[in-house]
């Protein structure tokens, strides 16, 4: 598979990586992809700020990996995810909750969400008829596989209908 990733691409899951050091995180997730793909061809023209986007996502780890739709469905039962949070954090330290790192015995480890990501890729990159993986099948990947990343992006008005008609059309040139 990683023979067919374009230049591109395969520079954005090296960010990835560098991402997921930067912040110290145990495992490379979708959130640090993503981060490493915002300067996409395929993403021009999309309000995506990095800073309110690392944001979103620090919170989101901050919460377990709850997404906002996870919380509302708690909410809906009557549980208050931030005041379980904020009590948890009280009582045994902010960030608690965050994953911890894991052993590596080599390099940095991709989350499975991530690791599943970069396999349905190829998919897309097939389903496409391209000989090729790029940057734009990563995205269509992360769009398919739902959490925070397709949460994040759909709030900002970027979806998978939009993103494959650029990929068909950015082939088409």
């Amino acid at each position: 598979m990683a023979e067919r990733f374009t230049k591109e691409a395969r520079e954005a899951v090296k960010q990835a990586v560098r991402n997921a050091e930067d912040v110290h995180a145990g495992e490379v997730g979708v959130e640090h992809l993503l981060l490493a793909l915002l300067d996409a061809p395929v993403l021009a023209g999309f309000d995506l700020p990095r800073a309110e986007l690392e944001a979103e996502f620090r919170e989101y780890r901050r919460k377990g990996g709850l997404t906002k739709a996870d919380a509302d469905a708690l909410r809906g039962l009557g549980i208050d995810v931030d005041q379980v949070i904020d009590s948890v954090e009280q009582s045994l330290g902010r960030g608690v909750l965050r994953p911890g790192p894991r052993r590596r015995w080599f390099g940095m480890p991709l989350e499975a969400a991530c690791k599943k990501a970069l396999e349905n890729s190829l998919r897309e990159s097939r389903d496409l008829g391209h000989n090729y993986l790029g940057s734009e099948h990563v995205l269509l990947a992360l769009l398919q596989g739902g959490g925070i990343v397709a949460e994040v992006l759909a709030e900002r008005g970027v979806d998978y209908a939009e993103i494959r008609k650029r990929a068909v059309s950015a082939r088409a040139r």
